[in-house]
């Protein structure tokens, strides 16, 4: 007994000499397996999926392709976690549907989550669209591990983290049990050889949304505050974040010692080195996915980091399992549009330049996908009028329109319908109002238009023509506006609105979507 333990004890020696000194353990039974300080693991990142299906006529996307992947990547190696980077409970179609009594608003999305097994979510600003009441309830539901390291609820004058209410046998919130959500997430993790090590996330996001129910605490502020904490208690600290590329690419200058950021609310994939810091997004609705695999030395506390972007297209598969559950919100969705008229599935156009119904593009400046809506919405009236505007907060998609366009495609980028009236007005409300829209800019009062032209300095061209104020105009607007809830001047009844000309019933014009399927239809 005394020889085995001079050799392990001997064996022990020649390996830390052997490598320079560096901490490598030896279990004492067969087959003495070598602790070498090295821990390998993997993350999954997605970011600002709004859809559970896939897009494109099926080609590109689909939550069913993200645990395929997931399924593949455990089987390489079990120490693995998947991340999505905020924004998923909203803008969705389907989260506009009312079901079993209420909207869904976004129960659909925490599902699909609960059954492929996202690990770990930052809050996105598109999570704040939801009330207070429906986002608790979308908090309850999750089985994720949420990240709110710059996030505060407040409510009756009360301020503390959001939190999960557990839920007893009659499924009921139990309040008196609130778990709350954390500033920062530990991942404690140990290899086949026993090796351990400790990974620290933060989370923070962006303040463009506020809320009633909301305080956002700075960013860079907490995400520091974090990282000096968990560097003391971690191996290695990572960042989770739904932030403009912009404000993190400034953010990793304060923290590089963080070697990797997985980065949200940019909609296009990119990477980005910033000293030693990684940045990386992926595309929006899960049209594709980073990989990143991670090596860990726990004795240098130093990573690689090998990250591959990953096309969420038809050479990845569609997992049979969770296709069920996508499935079944689907055929959900389906019944309720063919209630109304619409066929999902049909493909209505072709396209090869993407329609862009971003919200950082369509509420800044005029697009191609609002154009096509306002010119759909002159050519219903046989372009019998002056011009056409459309409040871009009716734009809901916040992503882009591409490749095979299916009728459900233009329901998901309008998913409150509503109708079109032609309007007479005078040259001075209108202008009034586009000036309104104007100033604006970045909010959903921001119009699209067709036959308008501004020209700085000059004002306005409506149909080729300078504004003229005592001139009269035949406008067509959307519902929306006429009931003056964007652009205050443009409420019925007020001065200088003359004519309104309703649509009949039964006819498109009383569902914008309709419309402009016609329209793409016959072009």
């Amino acid at each position: 007994m005394k020889t085995i333990q001079f050799l392990l004890s001997s064996l022990c020696l020649l390996l830390f000499a052997c490598n320079g000194g560096k901490k490598m353990l030896v279990s004492s039974n067969p087959p003495y397996i070598v602790d070498d300080g090295l821990i390998d693991f993997t993350f999954l990142q997605i970011n600002d999926v709004y859809e559970i299906a896939p897009l494109e006529g099926g080609k590109k996307g689909g939550m069913a392709r993200v645990a395929t992947l997931k399924k593949q990547l455990l089987a390489e190696n079990p120490n693995m976690l998947t991340i999505l980077s905020g924004d998923f409970l909203n803008p969705s179609v389907i989260g506009t549907l009312k079901y079993n009594g209420k909207r869904i608003k976004g129960e659909h999305m925490i599902d699909v989550m609960n059954h492929l097994g996202v690990d770990l979510v930052a809050f996105g600003n598109h999570e704040f669209d939801l009330d207070r009441e429906e986002l608790q309830a979308r908090l309850n539901e999750s089985k994720s591990i949420w990240l709110g390291t710059n996030v505060l609820y407040t409510h009756q004058d009360e301020i503390h983290s959001f939190f999960q209410q557990p839920r007893d046998g009659s499924d009921q919130a139990v309040s008196s049990a609130n778990k709350y959500i954390q500033e920062l997430y530990i991942w404690e993790i140990e290899d086949a050889d026993g090796t351990k090590a400790k990974i620290g996330f933060f989370g923070v996001t962006i303040d463009s949304n506020p809320k009633d129910y909301v305080i956002y605490e700075d960013f860079r502020a907490e995400a520091i505050k974090a990282y000096q904490f968990l560097e003391q208690h971690t191996d290695l600290v990572i960042g989770v974040t739904h932030l403009e590329a912009a404000e993190d690419m400034d953010l990793a200058k304060y923290i590089p010692n963080v070697p990797l950021l997985m980065g949200g609310h940019d909609h296009h994939h990119m990477e980005h080195q910033i000293g030693n810091v990684r940045l990386t997004k992926a595309d929006a609705n899960a049209k594709s996915a980073y990989v990143h695999r991670v090596q860990l030395n726990v004795n240098t506390e130093k990573a690689t980091i090998d990250s591959k972007l990953v096309e969420m297209n038809e050479s990845v598969a569609l997992d049979p399992e969770l296709s069920k559950v996508v499935d079944k919100w689907n055929k959900i969705a389906s019944d309720i549009f063919t209630k109304d008229g619409f066929n999902t599935n049909e493909i209505i156009a072709k396209i090869d330049t993407p329609l862009d119904g971003k919200e950082s593009s369509i509420r800044h400046q005029q697009t191609n996908l609002g154009q096509l809506v306002t010119r759909s919405m002159s050519a219903a009236y046989m372009n019998e009028n002056d011009c056409a505007i459309l409040n871009s907060g009716s734009i809901r998609i916040d992503d882009e329109i591409s490749g095979q366009v299916t009728q459900f495609d233009i329901i998901r980028a309008m998913p409150f319908g509503g109708g079109i009236a032609q309007v007479q007005m005078t040259g001075a409300l209108l202008r009034e109002s586009l000036d309104y829209a104007v100033n604006k800019t970045g909010n959903g009062a921001y119009l699209q238009w067709d036959k308008v032209e501004h020209i700085d300095g000059k004002g306005w061209k409506i149909n080729g023509s300078l504004l003229e104020d005592d001139k009269k105009y035949w406008v067509i607007l959307n519902d929306f506006l006429l009931r003056g809830l964007d652009i205050p001047a443009l409420k019925q009844g007020a001065e200088g609105l003359l004519i309104i000309n309703q649509p009949e019933k039964g006819d498109l014009k009383n569902d914008i979507r309709l419309l402009v399927i016609d329209y793409l239809k016959n072009s």
